[in-house]
């Protein structure tokens, strides 16, 4: 009994230093798990950061990853950014516009303690 009580007592702390992503964790590109520890230490530095209100999503479009950064305290529009961590540069002439229209698939990856999900 005190072997079954050790392994589940070793089975949490291992859980519970597990990072919080809403994907697999070998899904998650490295510079974006790095940009996700960044925010979650500005988060704990700065208690009333707009960072609270944030999520990562991911969307697939020509058969390729692109995570957005989402905040509904931003009015700024994401930027699409490839699994290599390459910003999808959009102008109104350029063939990548597309990407809004037809990306697909939505998930999130990380979202904030105050996130609010939305469809979009």
């Amino acid at each position: 009994m005190k072997k079954i009580a050790l392994m589940f007592v070793l089975s949490l702390i291992f859980y519970s230093c597990e990072k919080d992503y809403l994907i697999p964790d070998k899904e998650v590109p490295e510079w974006l798990k790095s940009k996700i520890s960044q925010d979650e230490q500005m988060m704990d530095d700065y208690p009333s950061s707009c960072l609270y209100y944030g999520a990562w999503l991911r969307y697939i479009w020509q058969d390729e990853y692109y995570f957005e950064y989402h905040c509904s305290c931003s009015s700024s529009s994401p930027r699409a950014i490839s699994t290599k961590g390459d910003t999808l540069h959009i102008r109104a002439d350029d063939a990548n516009t597309d990407y809004y229209k037809e990306k697909c698939c939505r998930q999130l990856v990380w979202k904030a303690p105050k996130y609010t999900d939305s469809p979009w």
